[in-house]
């Protein structure tokens, strides 16, 4: 792999580790999560240890041993994946078989340092090269190896399969379905080069034979391995990219409600809710905090219209609304427009006159959610400002980070 590909699949691979570390923060008993964090945390280890700089450190310990370490980690990133899925379907009920599949992964792994450590010196530098096929220690680290690679990637293509099939969050079927395609593909991977290995030993392939099926292998292992990457990153990626766009339409819907919110914080200072709440230091920025303060305005809002409910005038919004459908208004505009002269009266008569006797808040064509009523509230809010019903002085507080 090319020294800026590889650096690249690193990049992405450590992204992904923090984005799922994150969330195993908040969910730290959740089983699945766990292993798949370890299994991401694994590869991306492995990657790293296979870039040049890195490699040649390891072999400055001792010669090959960036092979041998590439190769462990591989195979417990194998087994990590397959404990995922395990998890996955079967639940808490899965834990004895996990432990289970660890111990195979132990006896693998004590086997494979075992070759590796007995091998002759051109062995452990690269026991997988085809120059050094034709030594028995080479051949049985190769199998030993893949061996277990197949033995867990088989099972893991089983639960993948499944699980895609059934499955109905979209950008997640489709990461299921390419590491569906990157476990078949290292499947067919370590077949050819067990075969491979093999005609290798007994001296059964001429040279060209030779240089095409591991040109076959290598060409699976690299698309394979990149598909893996795209998979794994796929669900995470996009929702982070879902996540940014929400993040971006709540940051402009707080400024818009600046004006409303203005008026009626104005009015009812006491309603602003605490700022002084307890809670993680990565939900006080970015966009965590960029939620938190969408919301606290959004209630703050609903909070001050039903204290001015004893202020509405009922009978001049509708006479307003009235003369705004015979002037030709849109009919979305002219029910914006009326409630935002509605709240501006109210908060006026607040001041001079005495409440009215109907005691209901204003109708806001929101739904059962926060983020229906924002959008409702933002039309009134963009009224007050495009068509300047305000007659109050207010600050500008429509940084972000400044007002709640």
């Amino acid at each position: 792999m090319a020294p800026a590909l590889l650096a690249a699949v690193v990049v992405t691979l450590w992204i992904g580790v923090v984005n799922k570390s994150i969330q195993l923060s908040r969910a730290p008993d959740d089983h699945p999560l766990r292993a798949l964090t370890a299994c991401i945390a694994c590869v991306a280890a492995m990657f790293t240890l296979a870039l040049p700089s890195v490699s040649g450190l390891l072999d400055q310990v001792a010669t090959g041993l960036h092979s041998l370490t590439i190769n462990l980690g591989t195979m417990t990133a194998a087994y990590l994946l397959l404990a995922f899925f395990t998890y996955t379907v079967r639940g808490p009920a899965a834990q004895r078989r996990v432990r289970s599949e660890a111990l195979i992964l132990l006896a693998a792994l004590a086997m494979v340092t075992a070759t590796w450590s007995t091998a002759p010196l051109a062995v452990q530098t690269s026991p997988a090269s085809t120059a050094v096929a034709d030594d028995p220690h080479a051949a049985a680290f190769v199998l030993a190896v893949l061996g277990y690679l197949g033995y867990v990637h088989s099972q893991t293509l089983c639960w993948c399969v499944g699980f895609a099939r059934v499955t109905r969050v979209t950008r997640l079927r489709r990461g299921l379905v390419m590491i569906c395609l990157a476990v078949g593909m290292f499947l067919a991977a370590e077949l050819t080069k067990s075969a491979l290995a093999v005609a290798q030993l007994v001296d059964a392939l001429p040279p060209p034979a030779v240089g095409a099926i591991h040109g076959t292998y290598v060409t699976l292992v690299g698309v394979g391995t990149l598909t893996f990457v795209v998979g794994v990153s796929y669900s995470a990626f996009t929702g982070m990219l879902a996540a940014a766009s929400i993040w971006r339409v709540h940051r402009r819907q707080y400024r818009e409600l600046q004006p409303l919110w203005s008026a009626l914080h104005e009015a009812f200072p006491d309603l602003a809710l605490s700022r002084l709440e307890a809670r993680p230091w990565y939900k006080l920025f970015g966009q965590y905090g960029t939620h938190r303060r969408f919301y606290r305005r959004v209630i703050e809002i609903r909070d001050g219209l039903v204290q001015l409910a004893p202020y509405y005038d009922r009978t001049a919004t509708a006479d307003i609304e009235a003369e705004l459908r015979q002037a030709g208004m849109p009919d979305a505009d002219i029910a914006d427009i009326a409630r935002a002269k509605m709240i501006r009266a109210a908060l006026r008569a607040r001041d001079a006159d005495p409440p009215v006797a109907a005691v209901e808040p204003p109708v806001i064509d929101g739904g059962h959610d926060l983020d229906s009523d924002a959008r409702s509230l933002v039309r009134i809010a963009r009224q007050m400002r495009e068509h300047r019903f305000s007659d109050r002085s207010t600050p500008d507080s429509s940084s972000i980070s400044a007002a709640p």
